[in-house]
C-alpha cells in the first residue's frame, strides 16, 4: 500500500497545479483551434442545471457494475468528489438508491423500453440515458432508424415531465460516429439534450482527438464522457493521463459529465488482465474491496486538504 499511495503522492504538484485553475489544458486548446466544425444538428440541446452537493464535483461520475455496498459506500466517503452514478440499468440496488449519489437510469437497449416511463418516473430521476453503444453488436445493437422509432414512441414523451434525455451512447469504434449522424438525421424531430459517448485507448492525443471530432460534428450539443480509459497496465502512465484528462474536461464547457471505466473489482468478462478498475480484487476472506491508486487518484483529485493528509507522512511538499 505504500508504493501505491507514494505513486500517488508524487502527483500532488500537479494535482495542486490543476486545482488552482479552471482552465483546460494547452493541448485541449490547441485541438479545439484545429478542430472543424460541421453542419449543426436539427435536434435540441439544453445545459444541464444539476448541481452538486458541497465539495463535490458535478461532472466526475462512476460507472459502476460492483454488487458490494462498501465499494458504493468508500465512493460517497466525505472527502470523495463523485457526484453521480449510473449501472447501465433502471433498477438501482437498494446501496446505490440510498447513497445520496445521483443515480441516473439508463435503457440500455429495446427490451423493456414499454416500461421506461413507468419506471423512470417511479426513480423521480431528472435525467435518462439513451442505449448503450448500439452501433457495436456485442452490445444493444440497434440500427439507428429503428432506434430513432424506438425514441419517439418511447424516451421523446419522457421531455414532457422535464426529464433531460441523452442520446444513445456510441463506441470510438469505426461505426459510432456514423451512426450517430444516420440516427440524428433520423430522429430529426427528438429531442436530444446531450451526447454520451465511450472511448478507451492510450495517450491523450487520441482521446482529444475524438472528442474534439465528435464537438464538431455536433457543436449544438453538450458532450458526457460515460466510459472512458486508459488502457496500460502501468500505474503512472494511467495516473498521468487521468491528471491531464480530468483537468482538461473539468474546464470545457461543451463537457457536461465523465465516468472512467469503471469502479468495480475487475472481472475477466469485464477488464483484460491489467487493466486499471477503480478498485482492486478482493484482498482479504471477508471479500472487502480495496480502492487503487488510480481509485484515490480520481476520487480525490481537487480536494487537496484530504489528499495532503493521506501524503503527510510520505514526505508531502
Amino acid at each position: 500500500m505504500l508504493v501505491s499511495l507514494s505513486l500517488l503522492c508524487s502527483f500532488a504538484p500537479l494535482v495542486l497545479s490543476a486545482a488552482s485553475s479552471t482552465k483546460a489544458s494547452t493541448t485541449a486548446a490547441s485541438l479545439t483551434s484545429a478542430s472543424t466544425a460541421a453542419p449543426s444538428s436539427t435536434t435540441s440541446s439544453t445545459t444541464s442545471t444539476t448541481s452538486a452537493a458541497p465539495g463535490k464535483r458535478p461532472k466526475r461520475g462512476l460507472a459502476y457494475a460492483a454488487t458490494n455496498a462498501t465499494d458504493i459506500m468508500q465512493a460517497n466517503q466525505t472527502a470523495s468528489v463523485a457526484s453521480w452514478v449510473y449501472n447501465w440499468g433502471l433498477n438501482p440496488p437498494n446501496y446505490i438508491a440510498t447513497s445520496g449519489i445521483e443515480y441516473i437510469p439508463m435503457q440500455w437497449g429495446a427490451a423493456d423500453i414499454e416500461n421506461l416511463a413507468v419506471t423512470v418516473k417511479g426513480l423521480g430521476a431528472t435525467t435518462v440515458l439513451g442505449f448503450n453503444e448500439p452501433d457495436y453488436d456485442q452490445q444493444s445493437n440497434i440500427n439507428a432508424t429503428y432506434a430513432a422509432q424506438l425514441w419517439m414512441q418511447y424516451i421523446e414523451p419522457l421531455k414532457n415531465s422535464g426529464i433531460r434525455l441523452g442520446a444513445p451512447a456510441i463506441s470510438s469504434g469505426a461505426t459510432g460516429r456514423p451512426w450517430l449522424a444516420d440516427f440524428m438525421a433520423a430522429c430529426s424531430q427528438c429531442t436530444i439534450d446531450f451526447i454520451p459517448f465511450h472511448w478507451y485507448g492510450s495517450g491523450t492525443g487520441g482521446f482529444y482527438d475524438y472528442l474534439y471530432q465528435l464537438h464538431g460534428q455536433f457543436p449544438n450539443h453538450t458532450l458526457w464522457v460515460t466510459e472512458y480509459a486508459e488502457t496500460s497496465s502501468n500505474d503512472s502512465v494511467v495516473l498521468q493521463f487521468l491528471n491531464d484528462t480530468t483537468t482538461t474536461l473539468d474546464g470545457l464547457d461543451f463537457v457536461e459529465r465523465y465516468a472512467w471505466f469503471g469502479y468495480f473489482v475487475r472481472r475477466r468478462f469485464l477488464l483484460p488482465m491489467g487493466y486499471k478498475s477503480l478498485l482492486a480484487p478482493p484482498f482479504s476472506s471477508d471479500r472487502q474491496t480495496a480502492r487503487t491508486t488510480v481509485s484515490l487518484f480520481f476520487l480525490l483529485k481537487h480536494r487537496i486538504i484530504e489528499l495532503k493528509d493521506i501524503c503527510h507522512q510520505i514526505s508531502w511538499t
